[in-house]
């Protein structure tokens, strides 16, 4: 069966009707401890996007990329103790975080199922009592969909080793060359099979939030045999929000350039905003889709609620 991605996108509309400011709270309850992590980590000068483009402007500052002046400069951020304060906000924000998401997967369904709305409190920290078992669910999941990569990695640190074995700057720059035209195949051959395993699993956080009682195993082993033939349909349904991603990234750019204050407000509250609707359709995804809930035929699309 084959439901069209505007099916579960108008679900989320209706049920999110006359709620939106409730789930924009929630949703930012639950991205809090993400978006405090980055902060800091922005405010304090310990972007390690930034803190790496400075490594390569000064590793490259004569023209000629020093092998050894690249390593002293990398191993210099990796021992920074901004480096580990980095580390700590995001391993904090990653443990507090999948209960926090729980309690909203298990508040959208209950808009969808039209049970009785509850407080932004009750919405956010309904699932807290399952800390463990969101945070293992999570580590579960990481570690299959890791799995799944493995070739992947283990040719990109196939293509690094030499960088550390060369002895010249030239034998450098060449790995590094080559470690440039293998970038495209590298990431295909980790993206696919990573992406293939998340789809897999990714119903498992909606089997735990609606039905708290089930094992972590058993909630990857339902989701495995729910997305078994479904994998496609969730993946159209993700695709179908990248045009909204793209104008909001318009957007933030266009409004950057009056004020950063401004787009970085912009981009936190369509960012909820998204968030919010699109995992508002992958709850709907998961109750039409659940075992034993996929009708002899699926409904046609209603062509003035497509997107």
């Amino acid at each position: 069966m084959y439901y069209p991605s505007g099916f579960f996108k108008a679900k989320a509309r209706e049920a999110l009707k006359g709620h939106w400011q409730t789930a924009l709270l929630i949703a930012l309850i639950v991205n809090l401890p993400s978006l405090l992590a980055q902060g800091i980590t922005v405010f304090t000068g310990n972007d390690p996007m930034d803190r790496l483009q400075a490594v390569m402007i000064t590793a490259s500052r004569d023209g000629t990329l020093t092998q050894s002046l690249l390593i002293r400069e990398i191993t210099a951020y990796l021992t920074s103790s901004g480096f580990w304060m980095m580390v700590g906000l995001n391993v904090a924000a990653f443990v507090i975080t999948p209960c926090l998401g729980l309690g909203m997967n298990k508040w959208l369904m209950d808009r969808l199922r039209k049970a009785p709305v509850t407080d932004v409190l009750d919405g956010a920290f309904c699932r807290v009592r399952l800390f463990f078992k969101a945070l293992g669910l999570q580590l579960l999941i990481i570690l299959k969909v890791l799995l799944w990569m493995l070739p992947g990695i283990a040719l990109f640190a196939g293509l690094l080793i030499p960088l550390y074995t060369a002895e010249t700057a030239d034998a450098a720059n060449s790995v590094l060359r080559t470690v440039n035209v293998m970038t495209l195949p590298v990431i295909l051959v980790m993206a696919v099979p990573g992406g293939i395993a998340a789809l897999r699993y990714a119903m498992a956080e909606y089997i735990l939030a609606d039905e708290p009682e089930t094992k972590i195993t058993e909630c990857v082993r339902r989701s495995k045999e729910q997305m078994r033939e479904l994998k496609r349909m969730l993946f159209m349904l993700l695709v179908s929000f990248l045009f909204w991603y793209l104008l909001q990234l318009l957007a933030a750019s266009l409004l950057s350039g009056m004020s950063s204050i401004l787009a970085l407000l912009f981009q936190m509250l369509t960012g909820l905003a998204l968030s919010v609707y699109m995992s508002g359709s992958e709850a709907a995804f998961y109750l039409e889709t659940r075992l034993g809930a996929i009708p002899k035929r699926a409904p046609a699309e209603d062509p003035s609620v497509s997107s």
